[in-house]
């Protein structure tokens, strides 16, 4: 009765821990390497700018819904430097009043301000956050340790319909000696806004505030199509459910979800021969039939999946979104499914 027991409590906490989980969108943004650095003036009229992507879509910080008043951004690199350029809409423009706050100061949040935060590692834990208000003061923390200061450099400037920050925070300040294509870095951009009524809104959904590096965007270095479609895995750190979508030019984007297909249906077939083999390893002779049941069952789950991915034909983001959800719900299945066929038995035998 006692195994029988701890075998029910252990599938109720995987049911439980399923439900936990958000479906939020897995952002990626293919960062471009700069020839030449922008001038750090607040003017985003310079010529590098235009080969980053332009993107927006804030919402409200754990809800889907879009902000009223948008923000948008592009980012670039280099040996020196990561580069941000943030545009903010404002139709109350001519409200905006500068307000300068000291190096750090808490008072840097009470006005208009841009949060911007990095997570160079991409391991959830050791992220920095960078903020600047309108009037250009400069707020930056490890975490939530402000005693850490960067020498990141940044200029805000104000037009008759918005405001921007231009800003180059150092490679070295982040600890990366070397940065390379294809290194992925956790971030995010979020927005305070006050004038109109407070509005705090991010690009990458968070979960009760902005400090969420589970649920930050990826942004990826000079990334080619094949190592998109490799870093899969990377992109679901932390057990992230949602559709992956690729911020880039549409085409390379197209590719790269293929691979991402492709990657993650051998992953699958990975997943159902290591199933297979602990099946046959059961000692019990009714949970063998019970997995070779379930396994059956997978493998035509699986099928509608081989065939589209077979074809080679390019996947858009709509399409892509619905298929990598499935696969992944799919996978996390397959993880419960020698639980399942040993409850099954057991549940028999009772």
């Amino acid at each position: 009765m006692t195994r029988r027991l701890a075998t029910l409590m252990a599938l109720a906490v995987f049911a439980a821990a399923a439900q936990g989980q958000d479906t939020y969108e897995i952002k990626v943004y293919p960062c471009p390497r700069f020839a030449a650095a922008p001038k750090i003036d607040g003017d985003l009229s310079d010529a590098c700018w235009k080969a980053a992507p332009l993107v927006s879509g804030f919402t409200f910080y754990n809800k889907p819904e879009r902000a009223p008043v948008q923000t948008s951004f592009r980012v670039g690199w280099d040996d020196r430097c990561l580069y941000f350029a943030v545009r903010c809409d404002e139709p109350n423009a001519g409200r905006l009043t500068p307000e300068h706050a000291g190096r750090d100061s808490h008072g840097c949040f009470r006005g208009e301000t841009i949060e911007i935060f990095l997570d160079p590692n991409h391991d959830h834990a050791g992220y920095y956050q960078f903020a600047a208000n309108l009037a250009g003061s400069f707020y930056d923390a490890r975490g939530h340790d402000p005693t850490w200061n960067s020498k990141s450099r940044l200029r805000t400037k104000v037009a008759a319909d918005g405001w921007t920050l231009e800003m180059a925070v150092p490679w070295a300040d982040l600890g990366v000696a070397a940065p390379r294509a294809g290194k992925v870095v956790g971030f995010n951009v979020c927005r305070d806004r006050y004038v109109g009524g407070r509005q705090w809104s991010n690009w990458s959904q968070t979960m009760a505030n902005f400090h969420d590096p589970v649920r930050f965007a990826h942004l990826v270095l000079s990334p080619t199509e094949k190592m998109l479609g490799g870093l899969r895995a990377e992109f679901r750190k932390g057990d992230r459910r949602g559709p992956i979508a690729i911020f880039g030019r549409e085409g390379a984007a197209r590719k790269a979800y293929l691979a991402m297909a492709r990657e993650a249906l051998t992953r699958l077939d990975a997943v159902l021969g290591t199933l297979e083999k602990e099946g046959r390893a059961e000692p019990l002779q009714e949970t063998r039939k019970e997995m070779a049941l379930r396994l059956e069952t997978a493998r035509h789950l699986v099928e509608p999946f081989r065939r589209r991915i077979g074809s080679g034909k390019p996947l858009d983001a709509a399409a892509w979104a619905r298929l990598s959800v499935r696969m992944a719900s799919l996978e996390r299945q397959l993880g419960e499914l020698l639980w399942e066929a040993r409850l099954a038995a057991l549940l028999k035998s009772i």
